[in-house]
């Protein structure tokens, strides 16, 4: 018996499906080399800084089979007090201070599947700098052909490509991936998440809710905060069409129990490593010590932060070092202290300041040239990133306009900036905190993006582009 001929729907599918990937690889090849050349021709040879030092040395201490080994501690004992500090006569003798070089003790200052993934490169030997800044470009331009998919899911295959593109060249994007920062996964973990949500809303097809709940997981596994958006990204889920609503209850329920799979083996490490209470981070009290004192509640670090607030880092009521988790909440105590003392000023200049650091309306100049020193990055990329992402914002309302006449929930969309400028309320405002937001602002562009040039093509039917 001979095979059925493809229908001709069947054919112009595959065709599409063909073409599609065919264009989102050229531009995923675009994207790569555009990373590889600015780590070649820009980064190559700058010494990491911030938590880029962080991730790189603690993905080498991994590979050396330390496990998840605080960096700092470990190579240079006593003098990481000194790191980033002017004026080492300000720094008083303590236990800390005395710590020894190869100082062995565990953390979770971050989530760890950055780490896990640089890691996985140095145990092949790949342990430099520079190799570790390739891998960036090469995870920063998988997050482009993410992007790429999301926007087909979205809005179809004109729209994912056009994400793609956008995605491949807004510098926000792809400055992360030369200083070893986690936002080059987080774009892809940003992307896929949002794909993921459009599918299990439209979908009665349960694959789509176990994706979900894997994705938002790793996806908190490389930054905490978007633990919080998982479940306003799943909400639509409750309305998926042809579904009873007690399936869909337990579809919901699904997608924060594999989730919380996923966390799991994370969070007992944690749980075993520390003495008190961590699940995916210390990083919350340090942070909270840092943004709220005199430098940031006054002058010009106004809704930012200052590293010598940390200072000194606490001792155990003894006098001896107490691991990470408790200097965590010895940290945690101070910031909420000051919170405390001065809720006035946190509520008339401070949180406005914080969120429009976020949003580039507040001192984004002085944001970008704070960027330099905390991160090292190239000040005219930023301000490159900085323009792209004033563009991005009134095609991302047009684009959100468009979806929601046309009946798209735009919940899983619009709950990562939601998130986004919750969390730099309550925190700092800082250009990188604002990647998994340019991801949606992209997404959202393209969709407007791509209705103008339908429009252009209907007013003028020469000028339609296929």
């Amino acid at each position: 018996m001979s095979p059925r001929a493809p229908r001709p729907d069947e054919e112009a599918t595959t065709r599409g499906d063909t073409d599609f990937r065919r264009r989102l690889a050229l531009i995923f090849l675009l994207g790569l080399a555009l990373r590889v050349a600015y780590v070649l021709l820009v980064e190559r040879g700058d010494p990491l800084s911030g938590d880029g030092v962080y991730y790189h040395e603690a993905a080498n201490l991994l590979a050396d089979g330390l496990g998840f080994t605080e960096p700092y501690r470990y190579l240079h004992g006593g003098a990481q007090e000194l790191l980033f500090v002017a004026d080492p006569s300000s720094i008083t003798d303590s236990a800390n201070t005395a710590l020894s070089v190869g100082h062995v003790e565990p953390t979770a200052g971050h989530p760890p599947l950055w780490v896990l993934v640089l890691g996985f490169s140095s145990m092949l030997g790949f342990t430099s700098v520079a190799a570790h800044q390739m891998l960036g470009a090469l995870v920063g331009a998988l997050g482009v052909a993410a992007v790429g998919w999301a926007g087909r899911t979205l809005d179809g295959p004109r729209t994912g490509l056009i994400a793609a593109g956008l995605a491949a060249v807004h510098a926000c994007l792809w400055l992360s991936d030369g200083l070893v920062m986690s936002e080059s996964l987080v774009v892809t973990g940003t992307a896929l998440l949002v794909g993921c949500a459009v599918r299990a809303q439209r979908s009665a097809d349960n694959r789509w809710i176990l994706l979900l709940g894997l994705v938002g997981g790793l996806t908190a596994l490389v930054r905490a905060e978007m633990l919080l958006v998982l479940p306003l990204v799943a909400w639509p889920v409750l309305w998926t069409p042809g579904v009873d609503i007690r399936r869909r209850l337990m579809r919901y329920v699904a997608v924060g129990l594999v989730a919380g799979a996923v966390l799991a083996p994370w969070a007992v490490r944690n749980l075993r490593a520390f003495e008190e209470p961590v699940l995916l981070s210390n990083g919350l009290g340090i942070l909270l010590a840092q943004t709220n004192c005199d430098a940031t509640y006054y002058g010009d670090k106004q809704g930012s932060w200052e590293f010598q607030c940390g200072l000194p880092q606490p001792l155990r009521s003894d006098g001896t070092p107490g691991d990470e988790s408790e200097r965590d909440l010895v940290y945690r105590q101070r910031g909420l202290e000051y919170v405390a003392d001065h809720p006035g000023r946190l509520v008339s200049h401070v949180v406005p300041k914080r969120v429009g650091r976020l949003w580039g309306v507040y001192a984004p100049i002085q944001q970008l040239r704070a960027d330099i020193l905390v991160e090292g990055r190239e000040f005219r990329l930023s301000v490159l990133g900085l323009v792209q992402f004033y563009a991005s914002v009134p095609l991302a309302v047009v684009g959100a306009a468009w979806l929601r006449r046309r009946g798209q929930p735009l919940l899983p969309l619009l709950a990562v900036p939601l998130v986004g400028t919750l969390v730099a309320a309550l925190t700092l405002g800082a250009t990188r905190y604002r990647v998994p937001t340019d991801v949606v602002l992209v997404l959202l562009a393209a969709v407007a993006v791509a209705r103008l040039r339908d429009r252009r093509g209907s007013l003028d039917p020469g000028l339609r582009l296929p």
